[in-house]
């Protein structure tokens, strides 16, 4: 194989709850990752992250997005940008499975902030924005 790129195959049925895929495929910038959450499932928290804007797309089935506390449906097809200071939260209020890529960046080894700041610590104020919870 030449040198320069990476390949793998990940078929939809083989998708975990989580799947990080960014170190496996030797990727520097980017960071992305599969998600599946079966029925009533989400992120355990709402979170945010300082400087990170993430992109969320619905590969399969019909899913659900928290932004800044209001729950949008997002069916298979859809891309949700989601800028840096914005609470979210992913999950599923459908009765199938559903499946997301999520993109995002991977912080630079020297990046002036440090990564934990670039992602912010993901605690969120539980009074403002709640945990997922199946509507």
């Amino acid at each position: 194989m030449a040198t320069g790129y990476s390949k793998m195959v990940l078929p939809f049925n083989q998708v975990k709850e989580k799947e990080f895929l960014s170190r496996p495929m030797g990727c520097k910038g980017v960071g992305f990752s599969f998600v599946r959450y079966k029925s009533g499932e989400g992120a355990t928290y709402v979170h945010r992250h300082k400087v990170q804007e993430e992109v969320f797309i619905t590969l399969k089935g019909t899913g659900s997005i928290i932004l800044d506390g209001k729950r949008i449906s997002i069916p298979e097809g859809t891309i949700v940008r989601v800028a840096p200071r914005v609470y979210r939260a992913l999950g599923n209020d459908s009765n199938k499975d559903v499946i997301y890529m999520i993109l995002g960046a991977i912080p630079p080894k020297k990046f002036p902030l440090g990564g934990r700041t670039l992602l912010g610590n993901g605690i969120p104020n539980r009074k403002k924005v709640p945990r997922w919870k199946k509507q």
